[in-house]
């Protein structure tokens, strides 16, 4: 599985796209450490995970609320839902709770998640924004 910044992710709204490259970027470094069982690579990426998505979702949260737009509540919601997964395999890690499948189905999560938001979500912002 390999996760890599492409033309099809881009929004059109430069901050948002720059941050989405660094989340990329990564969610690639988490799927590298994945398939190379590195747990030290694993754990420093879900850190960071947490912090920079807090940040990047505040900073398109505010975006959102600047422009009034209509679908915001939605849109913060599965913010939320994408932190507590990433916040709870932090917590399952510090406890060594995650088996190998977990871990690879964590991964998949990611990937299938942040694609997917950026492609439909983060896009329909950009369309009603017009930035």
């Amino acid at each position: 599985m390999k996760v890599q910044w492409s033309s099809d992710l881009e929004t059109g709204v430069g901050i948002i796209d720059d941050q989405h490259r660094k989340l990329v970027d990564r969610i690639s470094d988490f799927v590298d450490a994945v398939a190379e069982n590195n747990n030290e690579d694993i754990e420093e990426t879900v850190n960071y995970l947490i912090g920079y998505t807090i940040q990047h979702f505040g900073a398109e949260e505010l975006i959102m609320i600047r422009h009034g737009y209509v679908d915001f509540k939605n849109h913060r919601d599965e913010h939320t839902r994408f932190i507590k997964m990433v916040y709870d395999a932090k917590k399952s890690l510090i406890s060594d709770n995650l088996s190998i499948q977990q871990i690879e189905n964590l991964r998949d999560e990611l990937v299938d998640w942040a694609i997917n938001h950026i492609k439909v979500m983060d896009k329909d912002i950009a369309k009603h924004i017009k930035i």
